[in-house]
């Protein structure tokens, strides 16, 4: 679901993408079930980085996992992303208004695939794939669900906070809640679509990820605020 953004970047910033196990390139690998894991296995990857400038960016589960990535930055001096850019997804503090979905049978845990809108109904009525994807979904809603965060510094830099005005799991609250863990300049906004509202909004989140990677090289002024849009 990343390739359209990745495509509409192209030019403009440079997209480095990472494949967790049990995904992509890594699809054979299994999936890893704690942030904790999720942030080891990718600091690592970042050894170039100090060489560049360079930003995150985490839609729903990545963004929990670029949060604690950058603060395990913090914690070993290594150098920080120039801002961090998360989509449907609540800020780490906010705590889970629903029962954990990873502990559900698959029935169930299937009913929550369907809910999310993020699947394709030629892949929701391939059984093969299905038996495939579940257990890998249920790692992934682990990882999220047995998160515990931990107070500390704030972010020494602003958070950028996208989400789908139809997204039932992550409110415009939810978004504005990221202030509370980053410096001011953070921002939230809403953009039409649900949880995965990437799928249709791929180029207005490209030209605000660009307009950001602007805005770092050239600073100029600081926006705060919470904001709709379409």
């Amino acid at each position: 679901m990343f390739f359209e953004l990745a495509e509409r970047l192209h030019g403009r910033l440079a997209v480095e993408a990472i494949d967790l196990p049990g995904r992509g390139s890594r699809y054979h690998n299994a999936p890893l079930r704690r942030v904790s894991d999720a942030v080891g296995f990718m600091m690592p990857l970042l050894r170039d980085f100090p060489h560049r400038g360079y930003a995150l960016f985490g839609y729903s589960m990545g963004a929990l996992v670029a949060f604690e990535l950058t603060r395990k930055l913090q914690e070993a001096a290594g150098a920080l992303p120039a801002f961090l850019v998360v989509a449907a997804a609540r800020a780490p503090q906010v705590p889970a208004r629903d029962d954990p979905i990873h502990l559900m049978d698959d029935q169930s845990l299937f009913g929550e695939l369907v809910r999310f809108q993020g699947t394709t109904p030629e892949l929701l009525n391939n059984q093969e794939l299905i038996a495939l994807l579940l257990p890998r979904l249920r790692a992934d809603f682990e990882l999220c669900e047995t998160y515990v965060f931990r107070e500390g510094d704030r972010l020494p830099f602003p958070v950028y906070a996208f989400g789908g005005h139809d997204d039932e799991t992550v409110t415009v609250a939810d978004l504005a809640a990221w202030s509370e863990v980053a410096r001011e300049g953070t921002t939230c906004e809403q953009f039409r679509g649900g949880h995965f509202f990437i799928n249709q909004q791929a180029g207005v989140l490209a030209d605000r990820i660009a307009a950001f990677a602007e805005e770092a090289i050239h600073p100029q002024s600081s926006v705060s605020g919470t904001t709709g849009n379409g």
